[in-house]
This record gives structure tokens, C-alpha cells and sequence, in this order.
């Protein structure tokens, strides 16, 4: 189908390549984020029934992990940074998610 400038309806945009289809990393990330997203809504359960520090830090590490899966593929899909800054700061929310697993293992509640 085209449209009158001569466009095809499937080339609308470049940012969106609708032609393509899925990857398969895509679809992982897609997994990744949704088990983050249920670990995390389970952790903020536990906390809400114990109201343990540790369970919180958790939480919010779980969350970050889904929003770190986010930024990589918005990043991919409609920002394109660049690369390099893309893995600055997935290399910077990896750390702090390490960090808060860690807190969560030490912290005395």
C-alpha cells in the first residue's frame, strides 16, 4: 500500500522497523523485564507482611533490573544515544543492583 507522497504504510517511521519482526534478544529482554517486574511486585509483598529493610532493598533492585531492561531497548528503539553511552549506564545500574543485593545480605533489621 502506498500513501499519496509515495510512502509505503509499512516505512513510516525509521525509528520504528516494523518489518523485521521480533529478535530473539528482544524477546528475551521482554521476559527479563516481566519476571524483574513479578519478583518485584512479590518482594514488595513480603516487605508489606514483615516490613524487613532487606526485603525493601530488594525491591527496589528487582525494579531497577526492569528498568535498566527498558533503557536498553528504548535506547535501541527510539533514542539512540550511541552505544557507548548506553553501556555507561547499564554498566552503572548493573553495579548499583549488585550493590543493593549486597546491602540486602548485610543489613541487620
Amino acid at each position: 500500500m502506498t500513501i499519496d507522497a509515495g510512502l509505503t504504510l509499512w516505512n513510516l517511521s525509521p525509528l520504528l522497523d516494523v518489518d523485521t519482526g521480533f529478535e530473539t534478544r528482544e524477546v528475551i529482554d521482554l521476559a527479563i523485564a516481566v519476571f524483574a517486574l513479578v519478583l518485584l511486585a512479590l518482594s514488595l509483598s513480603a516487605y508489606r507482611k514483615t516490613r524487613l529493610r532487606r526485603l525493601l532493598l530488594v525491591s527496589f533492585a528487582f525494579g531497577l533490573f526492569a528498568v535498566e531492561v527498558g533503557i536498553r531497548q528504548l535506547d535501541a528503539f527510539v533514542f539512540a544515544v550511541g552505544g557507548q553511552t548506553e553501556q555507561i549506564v547499564v554498566a552503572v545500574m548493573e553495579f548499583i543492583i549488585l550493590l543493593l543485593f549486597f546491602l540486602a545480605i548485610v543489613v541487620r533489621d
